[in-house]
């Protein structure tokens, strides 16, 4: 687990002016990995760096990036975790290994097959590599989105990071708000697909590569969900099916020469990983968090609980160490301020400032965390599937648009009178069903698609990788495995709300692996307290959205009247939404004086 980070010139050599660039980004990723910085100008126009958190041939310093092969032919920086790579190592043992990393089998399979080595490699990646002997540099994303790369790009240059902030913050490089993606944010909670709040900065999107040259430029897909048989409805098979899936996600992970830990939250995910690890013979260290009744939040309310006697039990049961952590109306505003400090992509994540918490209570002990993230978006966690069963496919993007704001009674086109931020939701929805114009989808099953190329890539896994990193720790996602997606996409859809349950026919998979009394579980997720929206310590951060100085404002995206108007809403639905603005307030103040003429580089 490390970070990226590479310039690839399109009309000039690399100048000592980009080597300082350079050292500038991998300054502001340290968090990422402390432990070994390196950069190698692989051309004229060519330059790749890497912070390295050692994990995988972790005694190894030959194992630092950039790695090159050793006839000086490929040079790789990369971030992720290959937890096939001793398989794969098996598969290219012609190729002359010096370290037993999981970096250096990238290099090899690449050797070995080319751009379709991405199709072999089981994990979670981002990584560049360098090939001298076709001047190529590629950048490839793993299938489920865990790792990331931000582009910065303009006619001269291409620049890229594992984070936004550092490209934001770079001052060779000239950025400008996109006003259409923060419109998109405010009302979503996060951005959807490539787009970010900065129009010269995207994502590489998730199962994507890029390959450039010093003549042009090119992009492809190499993975979406395949096609399994959408009309079977043989239950026992299915099951074992599911649960071999989770089992051989889980075993594959658990290849560790590091401290380690799980977040335990008390339901059926973090529950198997729990189970599956101890059934493989490791002792486990546990997390939860959960909320005190203070200040404003009430004890008798339901919004105010915790899980501890789930996890607690489960601790118990299953033989793990077990941490509790629970936080008041004060410390969550705390972190949630801390999660503003760190976050450089607007998200509104309200469940961030707990899981900094966490993080950094785990990352004292571990240097892997594993999380359950995963099956509520391919399983139909939420529900949310079966509540659009009956909504016509064509008339999806706009339900699933209107579903997914979670902003009460505001009137987005009165909020942000100059920006449809319907319009442009829709017409992403609609992109990511094009991947699936083959399939015969219905909608409960386009739902869950949506789900995974959206909400777990850009909000769940997002949140996971800068909080865990921040804390120079890697989180593991076991049950994100290619292996249990593509078992989630190869029955008949309504069996994901087998007897009427959320996550049906997966709950009663897991059935032999996980206590009953987790398996039978109501999805509970992880809501924050309604009461925290009207607390003091909130009531006085948010007072910067009413201040001269608003960058929402300023910028011509929030309407003020309308603002106003909504704060004296007292639907805790509606009050609901200045949490993301508050967050996206923040977030932009503190990149606001990085948007600005750059010099040249």
């Amino acid at each position: 687990m490390c970070s990226i980070a590479g310039i690839f010139n399109k009309k000039r050599p690399i100048a000592a002016a980009q080597h300082d660039e350079m050292a500038s980004l991998l300054e502001a990723m340290h968090h990422r990995g402390p432990d070994a910085r390196g950069a190698l100008q692989c051309a004229s126009w060519a330059l790749l760096g890497s912070n390295r958190l050692r994990v995988t041939d972790a005694g190894n310093p030959g194992a630092d990036m950039p790695l090159t092969s050793i006839d000086g032919r490929l040079a790789i920086v990369y971030n992720g975790e290959i937890y096939n790579h001793r398989d794969l190592r098996g598969r290219l043992s012609g190729f002359p290994f010096r370290t037993a990393s999981d970096t250096e089998v990238i290099l090899a399979a690449y050797e070995a097959w080319g751009l379709a080595c991405l199709e072999q490699l089981e994990g979670m990646f981002a990584f560049a590599l360098f090939d001298r002997a076709t001047q190529t540099g590629l950048i490839a994303c793993d299938p489920t989105g865990q790792k990331t790369v931000y582009l910065w790009e303009d006619d001269d240059a291409l620049v890229f990071a594992s984070e936004i902030d550092p490209l934001i913050k770079d001052p060779y490089r000239r950025k400008d708000w996109d006003l259409d993606g923060l419109a998109e944010f405010t009302a979503h909670r996060f951005i959807l697909g490539s787009g970010t709040h900065i129009r010269q900065i995207r994502k590489l999107e998730s199962g994507t590569w890029l390959a450039r040259t010093p003549e042009r430029q090119e992009t492809g897909r190499f993975y979406r969900i395949p096609r399994g048989d959408l009309s079977r409805t043989d239950v026992p098979a299915i099951k074992q099916e599911i649960e071999q899936a989770v089992v051989d996600g889980c075993r594959r992970t658990f290849d560790l020469e590091v401290p380690y830990g799980l977040l335990l939250s008390g339901g059926i995910d973090s529950t198997a990983v729990l189970a599956a690890a101890r059934r493989a013979g490791l002792e486990m260290r546990t997390f939860s968090i959960g909320f005190r009744p203070t200040g404003r939040l009430l004890p008798r309310s339901a919004s105010v609980f915790d899980e501890f006697a789930y996890s607690r039990a489960l601790a118990r049961e299953l033989s793990s160490k077990h941490t509790e952590i629970t936080l008041s109306d004060t410390d969550y505003c705390a972190y949630l301020d801390r999660w503003i400090a760190i976050a450089g992509e607007p998200l509104g994540s309200q469940e961030a400032p707990c899981l900094i918490r966490l993080f950094e209570e785990a990352g004292r002990e571990a240097r892997v965390i594993f999380s359950g993230s995963g099956p509520d978006e391919i399983f139909d966690g939420y529900s949310y599937g079966r509540a659009m069963a009956d909504v016509p496919l064509s008339d999806l993007p706009e339900r699933y648009d209107a579903t997914f704001r979670w902003c009460g009674a505001a009137d987005l086109g009165q909020l942000m009178p100059h920006h449809d931020a319907a319009r442009l939701t829709t017409a992403k929805v609609r992109e990511v069903l094009s991947l699936y114009r083959d399939w015969p989808l219905d909608s409960l099953q386009a739902v869950q698609l949506l789900h995974f190329h959206g909400r777990l890539v850009v909000y769940e896994f997002r949140q996971m990788d800068l909080i865990s990193m921040r804390h120079s720790v890697e989180a593991r996602s076991p049950l994100a495995s290619t292996g249990l997606v593509r078992s989630a996409f190869a029955f008949q859809s309504k069996l994901k709300q087998l007897d009427g349950h959320e996550k049906g026919i997966y709950k009663q998979a897991l059935a032999d692996l996980v206590p009953p009394v987790i398996a039978s579980r109501k999805k509970q997720g992880f809501p924050i307290p309604a009461e925290m929206w009207f607390s003091r310590p909130f009531l006085e951060r948010a007072a910067i959205l009413f201040e001269p100085g608003c960058v929402l404002s300023g910028a011509g995206l929030i309407d003020q009247r309308t603002l106003r108007r909504l704060w004296e809403d007292p639907d805790p639905a509606t009050r609901n939404l200045f949490s993301r603005l508050y967050t996206a307030e923040g977030i932009l103040r503190r990149q606001a004086p990085h948007l600005a003429p750059s010099r040249a580089a």
